[in-house]
């Protein structure tokens, strides 16, 4: 191997099952922040706006844990909601760099005719061309309020939303960066490892999950419910390859490990020790 691997290890509310900051049955912050200490990780991101309070980065700090970004979770091709999503950006994008935070994530939400069709490229419905343009000039807007808050802005692949397939996210990477989602490019059919080979230079940030292909149906949310998305090294993603291909590009940044779940369900920091001491002994078996 011509490198080394130097992964940051971070996590995110989403271990928790945070996917929205007002859903029934959010653990409490502290104990999330706490969890993310108490599993060994350095880093944790955002979670929705509105989860995390204001001011957290001295919570965090008195934990040992360090900001890393923040997300966008909107409709991204819908005129309606365009207004709101920016607003949402630039309220994401001030409160993850006045704490810090380096990245800012723009994540297409799963909405209901993409995600009964999650994982299945031939179902899928996919935007005429008005809704392409109207998707990527969102993603452009919101990447330009990133980048006035000084963060850079990644665009994030994700089962079930309209930035799922490789031929939704390739065009996107004219815009922006590429946040790579192992686990949801996993469930998308796509293979993760030559993916990062083949876009390294355009990925400075990874979201590092696996995924149980049994458990991953045609509608994403069930599937979140049935535990399609499992610790490291217990799905299909080949994480050893990853992290040799992660090592011959020198990688040097945040990898986000994550585990999408119903909220209360299973136990997140148990799961986060199990995957950070895969990590642990992979990377030391590739080096």
């Amino acid at each position: 191997m011509d490198g080394a691997v130097r992964l940051q290890l971070a996590t995110g509310p989403v271990s928790w099952g945070v996917d929205f900051a007002d859903a029934p049955g959010n653990p409490p912050w502290r104990e999330v922040l706490d969890g993310a200490a108490r599993a060994g990780y350095r880093g944790l991101e955002l979670g929705p706006l509105g989860y995390l309070p204001d001011g957290v980065a001295e919570e965090l700090r008195a934990r040992g844990l360090i900001l890393t970004a923040g997300f966008v979770f909107e409709p991204l091709h819908e005129p309606a909601a365009c207004r709101r999503t920016l607003e949402i950006a630039q309220r994401t994008a001030a409160r993850v760099a006045a704490a810090g935070g380096r990245f800012l994530v723009v994540i297409d939400l799963v909405c209901a005719e993409r995600g009964r069709t999650a994982g299945r490229g031939d179902l899928a419905p996919r935007l005429e061309p008005d809704g392409r343009r109207r998707l990527a000039g969102t993603v452009a807007a919101i990447a330009e309020i990133a980048r006035a808050h000084g963060l850079r802005p990644l665009v994030h692949n994700h089962a079930g939303s309209h930035v799922e397939f490789e031929d939704e996210v390739e065009p996107l990477l004219d815009v922006v960066e590429l946040c790579l989602d192992t686990g949801h490019w996993a469930y998308a059919g796509h293979d993760p490892v030559a993916t990062y080979e083949r876009w390294a230079e355009r990925i400075p940030y990874l979201h590092l999950k696996d995924a149980d292909p049994a458990r991953c149906g045609t509608d994403f949310w069930a599937s979140v419910r049935a535990g399609a998305f499992r610790p490291l090294g217990t799905g299909s993603v080949d994480v050893p390859a990853l992290l040799a291909a992660l090592a011959q590009q020198r990688f040097d940044g945040w990898a986000v490990v994550e585990q999408d779940r119903e909220p209360g369900s299973g136990d997140p920091v148990d799961d986060l020790v199990a995957s950070r001491r895969f990590l642990e002994e992979a990377t030391w078996a590739c080096a």
